[in-house]
């Protein structure tokens, strides 16, 4: 889901409440990015130009979707995506079922082929939420019967040979691919990761909830993120250094294994903002990822589907020392 860009300020009570978040006590396909399955990434020396070389790198996220020349707004529950890898295969989500194709990438064209058994998930899961009912949880019959609608149309077009083509970056530096197919059907993707993700330093600037954000943590450049290819995660939650594990699948993300790999002392305010941050990583939260491309921001958001508190954080990219 996209982050506002009108987003006010957390009063300083709801801060403090957010980064006291109630624990969370439902695994999914894995995308074969670092950090869960170790599917081949697909090699830069081996992308072709134009949009399908955008394609081939990280993973893209369904932003619109048009079928027999309506557009439709995807369901609040799915989570569609789709990501290329360098063993001819492309994997991805309908919207709450995965899929893994055979694939073969052009500069204008993708070809999705056979069906493969889909990867399984990771061994690691997230806690489930409580506050809401998390994706592909449908409220009602209704709900669930236009998720399954809505997952019959994606597998119908993401089949056979289809047209690739960009737009220009708009104002904010995103760059849109589209998938259609000879009916016309039309797939919108916006990249929600790209290779410069894992050579990024992720400065820690605020929490979020719904469309408004919290004052920037005073720690500054001492809280930040360095994701790393394998896995791991590195960095600093303003006193001390961490370390933890993040597990990616498809547009979620999620931490384990997190610690404090040093115990110094601070500014009072600097010490109680780590311990607020530390403990929300250690409730494992399923979290929605978005690295903007263009504009080095990223947001996390605590992913509780419809109707959610959207709470999580932002941040800012920064060059990695």
């Amino acid at each position: 889901m996209k982050v506002s860009r009108r987003l006010a300020l957390v009063p300083a009570a709801t801060l403090a409440a957010l980064l006291t978040l109630s624990a969370c006590s439902g695994g999914v396909e894995g995308d074969g990015a670092p950090g869960d399955l170790a599917a081949p990434a697909f090699p830069a020396e081996q992308r072709p130009a134009g949009a399908g070389g955008l394609l081939a790198e990280g993973v893209w996220r369904f932003r619109e979707v048009t079928f027999d020349g309506q557009e439709e707004n995807l369901p609040s529950e799915a989570r569609a995506w789709i990501a290329l890898h360098g063993d001819g295969t492309a994997s991805g989500d309908y919207g709450c079922t995965p899929f893994r194709l055979k694939a073969e990438v052009s500069a204008t064209r993708l070809t999705l082929g056979e069906k493969l058994t889909p990867r399984p998930a990771p061994s690691a899961t997230p806690a489930p939420p409580l506050a809401g009912s998390g994706p592909c949880a449908p409220h009602s019959g209704h709900d669930r019967l236009k998720l399954t609608r809505f997952e019959k149309q994606v597998q119908g077009a993401l089949r056979g040979n289809l047209s690739l083509s960009l737009e220009r970056p708009n104002t904010q530096g995103e760059v849109e691919l589209h998938l259609k197919n000879q009916q016309g059907d039309d797939i919108t993707l916006v990249q929600a990761r790209s290779d410069t993700f894992f050579t990024t330093r992720w400065k820690l600037s605020t929490v979020t909830a719904y469309d408004s954000q919290g004052p920037e943590f005073a720690a500054g450049d001492r809280m930040y993120f360095d994701f790393h290819k394998n896995g791991e995660v590195s960095g600093k939650l303003g006193c001390n250094d961490f370390t933890a594990r993040a597990t990616f699948s498809g547009l979620h993300v999620f931490f384990h294994d997190v610690a404090l790999s040093s115990h110094r002392g601070c500014d009072e305010k600097i010490m109680e903002e780590e311990a607020g941050v530390l403990a929300t990583l250690r409730k494992s939260f399923n979290y929605t990822y978005w690295a903007e491309p263009g504009s080095s921001r990223m947001s996390l958001t605590h992913d509780l589907a419809f109707p959610a508190m959207e709470t999580g954080f932002l941040f800012q990219g920064l060059p990695r020392r």
